[in-house]
């Protein structure tokens, strides 16, 4: 076995090869998932983004509506909780501001949407935007009877009203919500 010369040629052993695979197989895994976990942050800040501002405008629009308009204390239920808000304008007619069905809000992926009536339910016009299902919508008046004509309550007419929105994306967990309360004061009173 004297005359058997093993020469060395340059380059990777197996070994080396594998090691290398597996270390770019788990930096790529790394990768891919932080890729996913990014896109997936992204939609949710987007839809988040919808549903704040479909918040704020709902919330505006009622705040807005109930300063500058006459509660109908006849529409409102006697236990004080409804899921419709019904108004007077000062020069005549109603506002009506109340949640209705998927059907009604012409959006499938919707349970419940806000609708503004400005003709007394004739026709309805959407306040929620698409794919934003309302999951509460609560109205509270104060106080229980009008005090324009019962002249023993001395305090000014408020609508207190708790609103909850969720957006209905594709993927469950893409889904965010978001609950929010406001209580104003009409500024027509006058005593």
């Amino acid at each position: 076995m004297t005359g058997v010369k093993i020469t060395r040629r340059p380059g990777f052993t197996l070994l080396e090869m594998l090691l290398v695979v597996l270390i770019f197989s788990l930096a790529s895994a790394a990768l891919a998932q932080i890729f996913v976990n990014i896109t997936r942050l992204q939609r949710k800040i987007s839809n988040q983004a919808v549903l704040s501002q479909d918040m704020r405008f709902a919330t505006e629009m009622l705040t807005r509506a109930g300063r500058n308009n006459y509660i109908d204390y006849t529409a409102q239920p006697l236990d004080n909780r409804s899921d419709t808000l019904t108004l007077t304008k000062p020069t005549g007619g109603s506002i009506t501001i109340t949640t209705k069905d998927s059907a009604t809000c012409n959006d499938p992926k919707v349970n419940k949407c806000i609708m503004l009536s400005m003709d007394g339910g004739l026709t309805w016009n959407p306040v929620t935007s698409h794919r934003v299902d309302v999951t509460n919508f609560d109205v509270y008046v104060r106080p229980l009877s009008s005090p324009f004509t019962d002249t023993s309550i001395n305090q000014q007419p408020m609508v207190t009203v708790n609103i909850g929105l969720t957006y209905m994306a594709d993927k469950p967990a893409d889904r965010v919500s978001l609950q929010t309360q406001a209580t104003v004061s009409s500024r027509l009173y006058q005593r």
